[in-house]
């Protein structure tokens, strides 16, 4: 039981001292020329297979420092990365309709800042979209909508000061089944 106490405090006093370094970054979070608001997105009650994960650059810091020792690779990868957020959910047929608008307008989002597309398609069953903002030669933005044919809807967006492509393959940090898992279908990695 003190240990647990003990390891609940030592967590807490390192969000703290990661988030109180990164707090000022998190109100521009938003202005980032490599964000992609996802928080309009709300998934339906009736969603299965739910994936929604946030992780800002307090908790990446924390994850790079837990993986420092254990993975070199990703620790490099994460560096350049201040924020990821998927949202990754099974709807119902009905709720299709709803889903394609969002992915509509964020396309023309896009195409408005002038988004890389690398893969677009658009068929009556299937939406798929991934594209990459870059900046001064730099990839600042990384952006994965994908609504298939089973109905299951993933957004990705992952983005930072300079992000390295070939790790975003290597961030799902244990979750699997989730959206960053299927960039793997969705790109060829090696």
């Amino acid at each position: 039981m003190k240990r647990r106490r003990m390891f609940a405090a030592v967590l807490l006093l390192l969000i703290l001292v990661f988030s109180s370094g990164v707090q000022a970054q998190d109100v521009d979070l938003k202005k980032h020329p490599g964000y992609i608001d996802l928080d309009d997105i709300e998934i339906p009650e009736g969603a299965v297979d739910i994936t929604d994960i946030d992780l800002g650059p307090a908790l990446l810091a924390l994850a790079r420092l837990g993986r420092a020792e254990a993975d070199k690779d990703l620790e490099e990868g994460l560096a350049g990365i201040l924020s990821i957020r998927v949202k990754s959910f099974e709807i119902g047929r009905g709720e299709v309709r709803e889903i394609r608008p969002i992915m509509e307008r964020i396309e023309k989002k896009l195409r408005d800042e002038k988004w890389v597309s690398l893969v677009r398609i658009k068929s009556r069953d299937e939406m798929s979209n991934i594209s990459m903002k870059f900046e001064n030669d730099k990839v600042v933005g990384f952006l994965l909508m994908s609504l298939d044919s089973d109905d299951e809807v993933s957004f990705v967006n992952i983005f930072g000061s300079n992000i390295d492509i070939n790790s975003i393959k290597d961030i799902g940090m244990g979750v699997s089944d989730s959206a960053l898992d299927s960039l793997r279908m969705h790109w060829d990695w090696d």
